[in-house]
């Protein structure tokens, strides 16, 4: 008999060719069935799914999850489980140096599945304002970079870099080269940032429309570039409006766009690159605390919200549910595990509701969108365990940071 049953949800798996209403059932960990009406047992635990949505395990490609280490960073579980999702990807924290840190107190106390886009800087990103100093080639240590993706090959997925402006007034693309380098070494991919970061080498302010097109020559299919929907200078549009033709280019031979939501996304830049027909392939949260309260560890935004964003932008559900489970799954290099509802794959599961009404949904640069749907995870199935949300999302995480 089944251990769990998720019964009468509207089952949606876009790549899955899934969406219809139906039971999941769980058995040691696993998805046991897929149907229709599934029989439950004495001791199986039901979950009622009615008027919601059951999806593969949400997944957020960008989180900043080392908390205390650095000055921006949360827990895992913060914005992982306790928000309906079931994976989390740290971008750049730590670097090599720093790494087992990052093992012993962040992955290995979590619920959530904690990975690591390690930071080609050896020491990772340990301060929100990001000094320069942590971030130039005197920080990388390639050879050290390569043994700790070696050896943690099962967490390290990629690594995280920098393709913008205030880093190449300082440094050119020098230390995006010894990325790659420890990239093709291991094969994994790089994760780059787009749009100013950094502060400027005053005397050497690059042109925004060189930094970018010359960053994308040095990536390889399968590396991505977030911050797609960025309105900070050195992103994906040219000054005239236009997205770069070697941008195009680089998406035909394999690149791909992240939205990394966060302090990044602009209503108005989406509507533009939208409007070219260019469209992310994943959606990523970028979630951290306030840069300008040192290890407060609070966060106001989520994968959840980034979600309800993209709906108001007119992407339709099942694409971006997509956004957040088959595709980034394919990335990370899982999908023989999780971002599927099939059978014999983890039970690794999202439960949300949809919302109507009219929500106003503001960017970090005061544009305001209204939207008629807003996206709420109700539960979240991780390792065969139900995991039950707080009716209000913040007050959960505002509880669990206690």
């Amino acid at each position: 008999m089944y251990d769990m049953i998720i019964k009468g949800g509207r089952l949606l798996s876009k790549s899955d060719g899934l969406d219809v209403i139906g039971d999941i059932a769980v058995k040691n960990g696993k998805i046991a069935a897929i149907g229709g009406t599934l029989e439950s047992g004495p001791d199986t635990v039901v979950i009622d799914a009615k008027d919601c949505y059951v999806s593969p395990g949400f997944i957020d490609l960008h989180i900043h999850g080392y908390a205390y280490n650095t000055d921006y960073g949360t827990f895992p579980d913060k914005v992982g489980v306790l928000t309906g999702v079931t994976t989390v990807v740290d971008q750049g924290s730590c670097g090599a140096l720093t790494f087992p840190g990052f093992k012993h107190y962040m992955i290995e106390t979590s619920k959530s599945r904690v990975l690591s886009f390690i930071n080609i800087g050896a020491v990772g990103t340990i301060k929100g304002s990001m000094l320069p100093p942590l971030h130039g080639p005197q920080s990388v240590d390639v050879r050290v970079t390569i043994e700790t993706i070696e050896e943690n090959r099962d967490i390290i997925r990629g690594i995280k870099t920098h393709a913008e402006m205030g880093g190449y007034s300082r440094w050119g693309l020098e230390v995006l080269r010894l990325a790659k380098k420890a990239s093709r070494a291991t094969k994994v991919p790089c994760y780059v940032h787009t749009g100013k970061l950094f502060t400027f080498d005053e005397d050497r302010i690059p042109n925004p429309d060189e930094v970018l097109p010359e960053a994308v020559q040095l990536l390889d299919s399968g590396d991505i570039l977030t911050h797609c929907f960025t309105a900070n200078e050195g992103g994906i549009l040219a000054r005239n409006g236009k997205v770069h033709p070697e941008i195009i280019e680089a998406l035909e031979r394999g690149i791909v766009l992240d939205v990394g939501y966060g302090e990044h996304f602009s209503f108005e830049i989406a509507d533009k690159v939208l409007d070219q027909g260019i469209v992310p392939t994943v959606l990523s949260s970028d979630v951290h605390a306030p840069f300008n309260k040192p290890h407060s560890l609070e966060v106001s935004y989520g994968l959840n919200k980034a979600m309800s964003r993209m709906l108001a932008l007119g992407f339709d559900l099942p694409t971006v549910i997509d956004m957040v489970t088959a595709k980034p799954a394919s990335l990370i290099g899982l999908s023989d595990e999780i971002g599927h509802l099939e059978t014999g794959k983890e039970a690794d599961i999202t439960v949300f509701a949809i919302e109507s009404g009219r929500f106003e949904y503001k960017d970090p640069w005061g544009t305001s969108r209204m939207g008629d749907k807003k996206l709420k995870a109700k539960y979240c199935i991780k390792s065969g365990e139900a995991i039950e949300l707080a009716e209000d999302e913040e007050s959960n995480l505002v509880e669990f940071a206690g």
